[in-house]
């Protein structure tokens, strides 16, 4: 569902803050083990355009990070965020692209938003010099949201629902072709179900065949959708996050591993409110259950888990401000109030060497892209 459609008002507060890691390792630098714990975080802005609305988002590693947004805009680090290439899609400068999904600092995948043709996905395999359009959405009734890969072959993307279908398509090749899902195998939607188009994170996948959409805007409640065989067949859960208008539900997912993950959201359409808007589960979605209220208003865009925490940390970022939860969605400490829409991390890795006392977490919004760093 695209948030435009309900006229978001944006406000961006840039940020310039600065801030140091915490970690601890082994002394052989062979065996490095990290634990990241937050302590008084802020996010340090790495990268600005004023032109640019940063929506997509997608960290590969501690080195490189890519986002995608509005005006065909791409841009994309492989030190850090210490340099930043930007450019605009060919022929895509009038398109806003939600979501950003890549493999490496070479290889990644756009997603616009929009009905009918508006509503594409590229690929790039030589880090953003030239890019294929490999979908054009002909359907005037889809409107595509956010899309995600299990690996460099397989992806599906998610559409709003039309006459109380979900479409989702597939590719299984890379992205040289992509085939609807037959709709018998996925739930029915309610009238006016969808996803919204926040932060690229209303679909979410992981190795082996996980994947899980969540949805908003019915008017009944929200749900989150989930498959175990790379979208074969489908099964729904619901969660108690409320959908009592078009402007309310779930926007945004994030699994730590294959059991435990968070489901957040809101109502946009009311900036003041503190409604239930996380959710958590243990056992890979089949079950949903109330966390803790986080203190951001309206509704939150994007969440992620940090990599390499002692304990369950989530950061939670919307346009009114950012919080994090250190046990797992039970309490909430609110450390922003910048404009941010999507947020990204990665896990460290002992192959990295760099990533010794790193935070390895992003956050983007209109106009700017930052790192989370702590105090």
């Amino acid at each position: 569902m695209n948030l435009s459609r309900f006229q978001l008002f944006v406000l961006t507060f840039p940020l310039i803050l600065a801030a140091s890691a915490c970690q601890y390792q082994t002394k052989n630098r062979t065996d490095v083990t990290i634990a990241t714990v937050l302590s008084n975080p802020s996010w340090n802005v790495q990268y600005q355009d004023s032109t640019t609305r940063f929506i997509g988002l997608f960290a590969v590693n501690v080195e490189t990070v890519w986002a995608s947004g509005s005006n065909g805009k791409y841009v994309r680090t492989a030190n850090g965020g210490k340099t930043w290439l930007s450019g605009t899609i060919t022929g895509a400068d009038s398109l806003a692209f939600r979501d950003i999904h890549a493999f490496d600092n070479q290889t990644a995948y756009v997603l616009s938003i929009g009905n009918a043709g508006s509503s594409r996905i590229y690929r790039t395999d030589n880090g953003g010099d030239t890019w294929n359009l490999q979908f054009q959405n002909q359907d005037p009734d889809s409107f595509f949201d956010c899309f995600s890969f299990w690996d460099r072959d397989r992806g599906f993307a998610l559409s709003d629902s039309h006459e109380g279908h979900f479409r989702l398509i597939r590719t299984m090749d890379g992205g040289k072709t992509w085939l609807d899902v037959p709709p018998g195998v996925i739930p029915d939607a309610r009238p006016g179900e969808g996803a919204f188009a926040s932060s690229g994170t209303c679909v979410v996948t992981r190795p082996g065949g996980l994947g899980w959409f969540s949805t908003g805007a019915s008017g009944v409640d929200t749900r989150v959708i989930r498959t175990v065989d790379y979208g074969e067949t489908w099964s729904e859960s619901p969660t108690p996050i409320e959908s009592a208008s078009s402007t309310a539900g779930i926007f945004t997912l994030s699994f730590l591993d294959d059991y435990q993950g968070i489901a957040m959201g809101g109502d946009f359409g009311t900036g003041d409110s503190l409604l239930i808007n996380a959710a958590v589960t243990t056992d890979g979605g089949i079950t949903w259950t109330a966390a803790g209220i986080s203190n951001v208003r309206g509704s939150i865009y994007g969440a992620a888990y940090v990599p390499g925490a002692p304990s369950p940390t989530i950061v939670a970022v919307a346009p009114t401000g950012s919080d994090f939860s250190t046990d797992n969605g039970e309490t909430w400490t609110l450390f922003s109030n910048a404009d941010f829409w999507a947020v990204s991390s990665t896990n460290l890795s002992a192959a990295n060497q760099s990533a010794v006392g790193e935070l390895a977490v992003w956050a983007a919004g209109p106009g700017h892209i930052a790192r989370l760093e702590n105090q």
